[in-house]
């Protein structure tokens, strides 16, 4: 079949493309960590901002373009997803009183 190499061909580079994107989102939790430990640390709730932002970002990922991303993430994502005053109190005091909160 003619259409062999274009197959293969196309493999290799959504094989190359997913390692790329999921050294991406290492990266990303690796960041989303870091934050929360140093908002349990420092109690800064300014913080939290950054996670929104970070969750914003994340969320393009998996509600429009269907991608996959393992637990931790997709945890953050649904936990992050509102945005509001509350939220952010309700967030604080999760991450500050709540040993396990999104910490793996």
């Amino acid at each position: 079949m003619k259409n062999y190499d274009i197959l293969i061909e196309r493999l290799e580079l959504l094989y190359d493309i997913k390692i790329e994107i999921e050294r991406i989102l290492l990266e990303y939790r690796k960041n989303i960590h870091e934050i929360i430990l140093d908002i349990k640390e420092r109690k800064l709730k300014d913080r939290i901002y950054e996670l929104f932002d970070i969750q914003n970002k994340l969320s393009v990922l998996v509600y429009k373009y269907e991608y996959n991303v393992d637990s931790y993430l997709y945890n953050f994502i649904y936990e992050f997803d509102r945005q509001d005053n509350e939220s952010v109190d309700y967030l604080f005091d999760e991450i500050v009183k709540n040993k396990h909160f999104l910490i793996s």
